[in-house]
């Protein structure tokens, strides 16, 4: 009987070896698979394939969840689903952030899928984490309703992600972009944004959309953008050739192809004439940027020497006006010849 009772316990213990030594490589194999499809979803969205990057990640998920021993008998989530969870949520914010019709795909399509992921990390998280992605509940609601779905009011799901987090980044440049959309005047629009680019969070989306509330109103946004792009140079902050051709048109309509005294004096109001001269050298006069065949070198040189005189440096304004004069001698475009014989009258007095 001890014979027996001896090699029963071997046997127990080489099957408990077995079944750990199984339970190990099901792990390590588990832990491969959900880190080679990490790598691939990551490259996916890097490269702005949110599609291709959900799937991956949602295998990834499935992977985790079907694993786990310890956690199924504990009842709480693995370390890697709850690491995935988090990734996905991170991932729809992007995805929605991002979101473009295209394949044949209505917003509404991939909105519905993306609410439902970050609706569950809204309801576990807390503090910015919670505010950032009620935000991005609110903008995929606002998206739904582009296709004429119902859906729930973006506005009131802003409002609750600033009661949790009053300087959020994101639910101030979303509430921004939704006033610009109701027509509210553009001081009130451009509070929201600035508020956004105070939290020094996320500020290359928030300049998106600010900028493209500006041009959503072009007949009256010239010295907002004038402003905006000036404290971008100011920053650092890189200016796309889309946002250098809005400015080119705000300058030359006030003081380029036309002479618009009151627009002018409108541009000079946005920001100080010495720091206008700094952007406008830097983004039409720099050898690195080529310039648009659409902007004409006459043109530009009008509006430099109207802002060299603005800011006080008459002999630079001059010099400029002598320039372009000796170019258009021949040939007055838009009314440049006379306007510079004018100019140079006056500064040599």
């Amino acid at each position: 009987m001890k014979w027996v009772t001896s090699a029963t316990a071997v046997l127990a213990l080489l099957f408990a070896v077995l079944q750990l030594v199984r339970l190990v490589a099901d792990t390590r194999d588990r832990e491969r698979q959900i880190g080679e499809l990490t790598r691939v979803w990551e490259m996916q969205a890097q490269a702005g394939d949110y599609s291709g990057a959900w799937a991956s990640l949602d295998q990834a998920l499935t992977i985790a969840t079907s694993g786990g021993q310890l956690s199924k008998l504990t009842g709480q989530l693995s370390a890697d689903t709850r690491k995935l969870r988090t990734a996905q949520e991170d991932l729809a914010m992007a995805w929605v952030e991002n979101l473009r019709r295209g394949e044949g795909k209505t917003y509404s399509e991939v909105a519905q899928k993306l609410t439902p992921v970050m609706t569950r990390g809204a309801a576990n998280a807390t503090g910015s984490r919670k505010a950032d992605l009620m935000a991005h509940i609110g903008w995929a609601s606002y998206l739904e309703s582009r296709d004429a779905q119902p859906s729930p009011e973006a506005m009131p799901q802003y409002r609750a992600a600033l009661a949790i987090d009053p300087a959020n980044p994101y639910a101030h440049a979303f509430l921004g972009h939704l006033l610009e959309e109701q027509r509210e005047p553009m001081d009130k629009v451009m509070a929201e944004f600035s508020t956004a680019l105070a939290a020094n969070r996320a500020k290359p989306y928030v300049r998106r959309l600010q900028l493209a509330a500006i041009r959503n109103r072009p007949w009256d946004s010239h010295p907002t953008l004038v402003a905006v792009v000036n404290d971008m140079r100011k920053q650092g902050e890189p200016i796309s050739d889309q946002t250098r051709h809005d400015l080119y048109n705000a300058y030359t309509f006030a003081c380029g192809f036309t002479q618009d005294a009151n627009a002018m004096k409108q541009l000079l109001d946005a920001a100080p004439a010495e720091e206008q001269v700094a952007t406008f050298r830097v983004l039409f006069y720099d050898a690195s940027r080529k310039a648009s065949a659409g902007e004409p070198r006459t043109s530009l040189d009008a509006c430099l020497a109207t802002l060299l005189e603005a800011a006080g440096d008459r002999d630079g304004a001059l010099k400029t006006w002598h320039a372009l004069n000796k170019t258009v001698a021949t040939r007055d475009v838009n009314g440049l010849a006379a306007r510079s014989d004018a100019a140079i009258r006056r500064l040599s007095r």
